[in-house]
């Protein structure tokens, strides 16, 4: 715990609005802009790679984000950037809505990944400083699922506002309009927050020296590279989602005609389930898996996510090689799947959590340099992956799509086996760092 005090507000009144707000304009700037971009008809490997690259400030910020832990706090932080995501994804709505689609809104767009990115380490830093380690390991099912909600949101019921929308306006102007309002949701938020998020009943003292260089300013990064098992630590955040990461492809599998090898379901088809099927899931799932750590520590749980992460991955094998035209078919595969990664993805919450304790006032500092190392290891796979897909046609000529979807897939499954072995790596200090709660003698 730091030196700082906070009032003791329950953090059922601030942590599922906080990442809430942080899941939407992560989606609205790396996922939403792929489905407006594939409904836009821009061509699906050009799409995958530029939204891929919007998500660029998310594994750079450690480069500024010790500011956060020197100036001001995490808390007024968050709230100051969640009034200017609000104005520049109004700002992308005007673009999107008078034509200018790719240079406008990519300048957007990355000033949006900038804010959210560094906002994003100032929440993690403020959940981390304001609550107890009991609580943390309580609420971070429910952090994760609010997190995955305003992801899905955003992926779902916002795709399906536009794909309604665009019956009666053409689509730029449609998308305009949801991206206005998702704007307009931001600001909201952060007026919610600065009322709910508990302020420090005291100030603390400035937790570092004035700076002296560089290699102060970074000291804490530093530090943590030299603590011992980071090796095994840089390791499981690159590959625990090796896998997971190149499912993105899933949205233009999603939409492509069937005649191109997709499912050929509609844009608005493609957000209710996202937005219905997939939330629901995947809130129940962190949810549980949270509030199973809480009650009985890592160690039974371990396994369980780590499978639940990776084994549904399957559910797209056999959505390629089965086809089914069946709109109820495939939301239950993606009920299923998204279960499955809300369950599972809890893992990697609660690892970045337990590996940034440690070191009073740089809590912020630390969970950002380890959140944008696990970042790194879905940014990469999902930027390429649209250009992997293309691979199989490259050593076949004449290949139809439907066969390099397969093939795809099915090099999805072979990249979940990495993600066992560095889960194994980090088994014991996982174990350690969420021990099963003492028994009391009744």
């Amino acid at each position: 715990m730091t030196n700082t005090s906070f009032s003791s507000r329950s953090g059922w009144f601030w942590v599922p609005s906080l990442y809430l707000a942080e899941g939407l304009p992560a989606a609205l700037v790396t996922t939403v802009s792929l489905v407006m971009f594939s409904h836009l008809g821009i061509p699906s490997e050009k799409a995958l790679f530029w939204t891929g690259l919007y998500a660029l400030p998310w594994m750079l910020r450690p480069l500024w984000v010790p500011v956060i832990d020197r100036i001001g706090t995490p808390r007024l932080w968050g709230i100051v950037l969640q009034m200017v995501m609000g104005g520049l994804f109004t700002a992308s709505g005007a673009a999107a809505a008078f034509g200018a689609w790719l240079p406008a809104l990519s300048c957007c767009f990355f000033a949006a990944a900038f804010a959210s990115a560094t906002h994003d380490a100032a929440a993690d830093g403020f959940y981390i400083i304001a609550l107890d380690p009991a609580a943390q390991a309580g609420f971070s099912g429910l952090r994760s699922a609010f997190y995955k909600a305003g992801t899905i949101a955003g992926q779902g019921l916002l795709a399906m506002a536009a794909g309604a929308l665009a019956k009666h306006l053409s689509p730029g102007v449609s998308w305009g309009v949801v991206y206005a309002a998702a704007g307009m949701v931001m600001v909201l938020l952060g007026v919610w927050h600065f009322f709910m998020m508990p302020p420090p009943l005291s100030q603390a003292p400035a937790p570092h020296a004035p700076s002296k260089g560089i290699l102060h300013f970074f000291s804490p990064y530093l530090e943590t590279i030299k603590t011992p098992g980071f090796i095994k630590a840089l390791a499981f955040l690159l590959l625990f989602r090796l896998g997971e990461s190149q499912l993105r492809v899933a949205v233009p599998f999603l939409l492509a005609k069937r005649a191109d090898g997709g499912l050929g379901i509609t844009v608005t088809e493609q957000g209710f389930l996202y937005g219905t099927c997939g939330a629901l899931a995947l809130i129940a799932g962190g949810i549980i898996s949270g509030y199973a750590v809480s009650r009985h520590g890592m160690r039974p749980w371990l396994w369980p996510m780590t499978l639940a992460l990776n084994v549904p991955d399957l559910l797209y094998v056999y959505l390629s090689f089965c086809r089914p035209e069946s709109l109820w078919i495939t939301g239950i595969c993606v009920f299923i799947e998204q279960l499955g990664y809300g369950f599972g993805f809890t893992l990697q919450t609660l690892c970045m959590v337990c590996l940034a304790r440690g070191k009073e006032g740089s809590e912020t500092t630390r969970f950002a340099l380890f959140a944008a190392l696990s970042l790194l290891g879905v940014m990469l796979p999902g930027s390429f992956a649209g250009y992997l897909l293309k691979v199989p046609e490259l050593l076949f000529p004449g290949l139809s799509p439907l066969n390099s979807y397969r093939i795809f897939f099915l090099w999805v499954m072979l990249c979940t086996i990495p993600s066992f072995a560095v889960t194994a790596l980090m088994a014991k200090t996982l174990c350690q760092g969420f021990p099963a709660p003492e028994k009391k003698e009744g």
